[in-house]
């Protein structure tokens, strides 16, 4: 029986979430935490916590240390799976052109993950760019 834990930056997102979930039965599986994501992460892993899932829709410039968080940590576990939204940030990744510093923090996880030989990856090419890795090990 598995749970859902939600990491909001602002305390209004956090409510309009609840306000969702409210109704549905497993309302009592579902935590959701405010702050910075780094924060968050590292106070989940200093409480033993890892996830099966993970899905990251944050801040773009810092996806490559939350990644290594999540890794380091042991938050996502061996046989879990990332998912990442935003990794063709858009298009930028795929022009080759000047990069934004959200570009630049996508493409920084990119490289991150294609170099790293715990996860394998792909990136789907829907809307603004999808990434999965598993976590072989």
């Amino acid at each position: 029986d598995g749970r859902v834990v939600t990491l909001e930056r602002q305390e209004e997102a956090a409510k309009m979430a609840a306000e969702n979930w409210a109704s549905s039965p497993h309302v009592g599986k579902i935590e959701s935490r405010v702050g910075e994501a780094q924060a968050l992460l590292q106070e989940l892993a200093s409480q033993g916590e890892s996830f099966d899932l993970v899905f990251l829709d944050v801040d773009k410039p810092g996806y490559f240390a939350l990644y290594q968080t999540l890794m380091e940590t042991g938050l996502l576990r061996v046989g879990g799976l990332l998912a990442v939204d935003n990794t063709m940030y858009k298009g930028e990744e795929l022009t080759g052109e000047r990069l934004s510093v959200n570009g630049e923090g996508a493409r920084a996880l990119n490289a991150g993950l294609l170099a790293d030989d715990r996860v394998l990856q792909v990136m789907l090419p829907l809307r603004d760019g999808l990434t999965l890795a598993f976590r072989q090990h």
